[in-house]
């Protein structure tokens, strides 16, 4: 990254240091080499080692060094703002219904398996809140309530003034709360998803950057600069930080860059006052308005800022006059923590797992909604893997990566339209949230 601000995170200032953990030396042999320690690959080493795998999980830094360690913490059941059920299957057909089952327990799989393995990281299942910026979306909300409830799951629709009390803020048409949804530290999730892996025998080696994927007598093995992994399968969980590792992967996806803030403490009246429930706020804008309370007292939002100079400085001036015009009666905000991440976007706002050639599969592209989707999909990989998941239970399509058509023009596509899509949310909005 040309810009590194891991330490700069608000997580890592709250987060307990990691245990140490020593890079790769020498050969070593598994049933299962997973590469990148995120929340997809911890996942899905942890899940595999409790089926009896022998599992290695190599880390080029920490693990949550990437955008797992470094987002709002949001626990999220659903994927893109649009999308409910019936969007879902409209793309993948049956597999769309799977992946629908998949998502919609994920907020539980999160807080169930933090609670298992006593995970401290401010773990808060208070819901998630998903305002309506306009009357249509609001309507589109209701109908995505309908159709959880045709296959027995409850979200609550709440109304405009039930929205505005929740949230502290007037403007918005009303909202859909999904009560399994909620908010974590992400950096110490991460951490304690490896102490958890790594006590069910799991040999986590950080430090350790594959450089070469190859195959010989039948074995996948991978490279780094002071050792080797064989084993019979090898998942990338790399995300966005492939980089030139397995290129076909990398031209699959559309790299997002993504800035955070933390702001100045506020007292025991602030918090009670705004989202005054703790459920996150994420809402239906192109350019979302995601918002909540940190475990400390701040706020923590963030998103996009234009390509150029000092993107972090920008980043601090823009969401920092979004929070004080959404919120005026806090005052004045005081950004004190300022990082960015990046994520692995696709066109169709769909994750992915890919067959790269036998044995070897990647499963990349979460679109920022990656703490529930990435825990549930790496018990999902597991399963299949381990066999006790079928393949035609599986909830994505298993194929070849395609890539991104004219990915040198897509990837700044999301920044290069901010000033459009703003000026939409601000015209949509209206008199009640137009300043934001």
């Amino acid at each position: 990254m040309a810009t590194e601000t891991f330490h700069q995170s608000l997580w890592s200032a709250l987060t307990p240091a990691a245990e140490p953990m020593p890079p790769l030396v020498g050969d070593v042999s598994s049933d299962i080499v997973v590469v990148g320690a995120g929340f997809l690959g911890l996942s899905t080493a942890l899940h595999m080692a409790e089926g009896g795998a022998k599992v290695v999980l190599l880390e080029a830094d920490e693990p949550g060094f990437g955008a797992s360690g470094r987002n709002t913490g949001f626990v999220v059941p659903s994927l893109k703002t649009a999308f409910g059920p019936a969007d879902v299957r409209g793309l993948l057909g049956e597999a769309g219904d799977r992946l629908t089952a998949l998502v919609g327990q994920s907020g539980n799989a999160v807080f169930d398996l933090i609670r298992r393995y006593a995970i401290d990281c401010s773990a808060e299942q208070t819901g998630w809140l998903q305002p309506a910026h306009t009357a249509a979306l609001q309507r589109i909300l209701e109908q995505r309530q309908r159709d959880w409830a045709t296959l027995g799951r409850r979200v609550e629709i709440l109304s405009r003034e039930e929205t505005a009390e929740k949230i502290g803020a007037s403007g918005y048409h009303g909202a859909l709360l999904d009560p399994t949804g909620g908010q974590i530290n992400p950096l110490a999730y991460a951490r304690g998803l490896a102490r958890a892996t790594m006590a069910q025998g799991v040999g986590i080696y950080a430090g350790s950057r594959v450089q070469q994927v190859t195959r010989a007598d039948g074995k996948w093995m991978a490279v780094t600069d002071k050792g080797r992994v064989r084993a019979d399968r090898m998942l990338l969980t790399t995300n966005a930080l492939v980089d030139k590792l397995y290129p076909a992967v990398a031209d699959a996806i559309i790299p997002v860059r993504v800035h955070q803030i933390a702001s100045q403490h506020f007292g025991e009246a602030d918090q009670a006052s705004i989202l005054h429930g703790r459920s996150p706020v994420a809402d239906t804008r192109r350019h979302t308005f995601a918002v909540r309370w940190s475990p400390d007292g701040r706020l923590v939002t963030g998103g996009l800022v234009m390509p150029g100079p000092m993107p972090l400085e920008r980043a601090t001036r823009y969401f920092s006059k979004r929070l004080e015009n959404i919120f005026p009666a806090l005052g004045r905000i005081r950004a004190e923590h300022v990082w960015s991440g990046v994520i692995a976007a696709t066109l169709d706002s769909m994750p992915r797992f890919m067959s790269l050639e036998p044995g070897l599969d990647a499963a990349i592209g979460c679109n920022g909604r990656g703490i529930a989707l990435t825990t549930s999909l790496g018990r999902a990989i597991a399963g299949l893997y381990s066999g006790t998941l079928a393949v035609g239970e599986f909830p994505l399509p298993h194929k070849p990566p395609q890539p991104v058509p004219g990915k040198l023009v897509a990837q700044y596509g999301p920044a290069f339209w901010l000033p459009w899509s703003n000026l939409r949310d601000r015209l949509e909005s209206g008199a009640g949230l137009a300043a934001s």
